[in-house]
């Protein structure tokens, strides 16, 4: 007997179209930190949910802000304000210089439940690790860029992310949930050489799943 192939979220779109009638894809928020945190992001919802969430990235201003936590929630106000945001908002960056920063984001959380982030307690070197072969938990950013750049040697900041790395994205998110033992790690702040990734990637996977279960009449 054949084997039976495994539904992957690369099927997300199929079977959710009728004819002639395409479906209108989602509009997501997002604000992240750096030029790598988008080329993943936009590898993330190309690859395991293509066809199904467009990203509306706001990251105008300067450099210092773009990486700075306090820059990324004046963003997410700014955009609110201008109601240039459909809903829920992420915010994605490293916890990296950030924590004289926490307040801020703990106050920007409890104004409303559309307030959301993902942060990496060490970088997104850190969270690519756990697509690799070789997976590892580093104590610093150079670390982990290095522990990268070992396994993955033409890695870059800010390369296009390819489709065998998305493709590891469960994998990545077992590991993260066996390093966390039964540990919730959706606070305000991650744990100690964790990532909140996951956290992301749950919220479209389950938009993605309501938007299978209920196409457009």
């Amino acid at each position: 007997m054949a084997k039976k192939r495994k539904t992957s979220w690369k099927d997300v779109g199929r079977g959710s179209r009728r004819t002639g009638v395409r479906q209108p894809r989602e509009v997501i928020d997002l604000i992240v930190e750096g030029a790598t945190e988008k080329a993943y992001l936009q590898a993330l919802l190309d690859h395991r949910y293509p066809g199904v969430f467009a990203p509306q990235w706001h990251r105008s201003g300067s450099a210092a802000s773009r990486t700075s936590l306090k820059g990324l929630l004046d963003k997410a106000r700014r955009a609110e304000r201008e109601g240039r945001c459909q809903g829920v908002i992420w915010v994605v960056c490293d916890v990296d210089k950030n924590e004289v920063h926490r307040e801020l984001l703990e106050k920007w959380r409890k104004d409303s439940p559309a307030h959301r982030s993902a942060l990496q307690a060490v970088s997104i070197e850190g969270w690519i690790l756990q697509h690799l072969t070789k997976p590892s938990r580093p104590t610093s950013s150079g670390e982990a860029l290095s522990l990268v750049s070992k396994q993955w040697e033409d890695y870059a900041k800010g390369r296009m992310i390819p489709a065998w790395l998305i493709e590891q994205t469960d994998e990545a998110c077992r590991r993260e949930s066996v390093f966390l033992d039964g540990a919730r790690n959706d606070g305000v702040w991650p744990m100690d050489r964790s990532s909140q990734l996951p956290l992301l990637i749950a919220y479209l996977d389950e938009q993605a799943r309501v938007r299978r279960q209920n196409p457009p009449g």
